[in-house]
């Protein structure tokens, strides 16, 4: 049983840190180098369409967070950087 807990731990701190990462890079890339997701072609419209339409806004920005402090509370560690978990 324990060895589900550190795999679903596991899964869940790299889908947030990935989750985080590419939101910050999707975020540089329109408000600092003012480029639009369209010129990305099909990869940029897929991840506006998860982020903006699947996700939504509210829970795009803090789907991470909410995970990292579920992780908090259920492992006693955030795991914010997975691979040194």
């Amino acid at each position: 049983m324990k060895n589900i807990k550190t795999q679903v731990t596991a899964l869940l701190s790299w889908y947030a840190f990935l989750h985080a990462l590419t939101l910050l890079g999707i975020l540089f890339m329109h408000f600092v180098l003012n480029i639009d997701m369209r010129i990305l072609g099909e990869p940029g419209k897929l991840l506006e369409a998860y982020f903006l339409d699947f996700l939504g806004r509210d829970l795009a920005l803090c789907l991470s967070p909410i995970l990292w402090l579920g992780l908090r509370i259920a492992t006693g560690s955030a795991h914010l950087l997975p691979w040194k978990g």
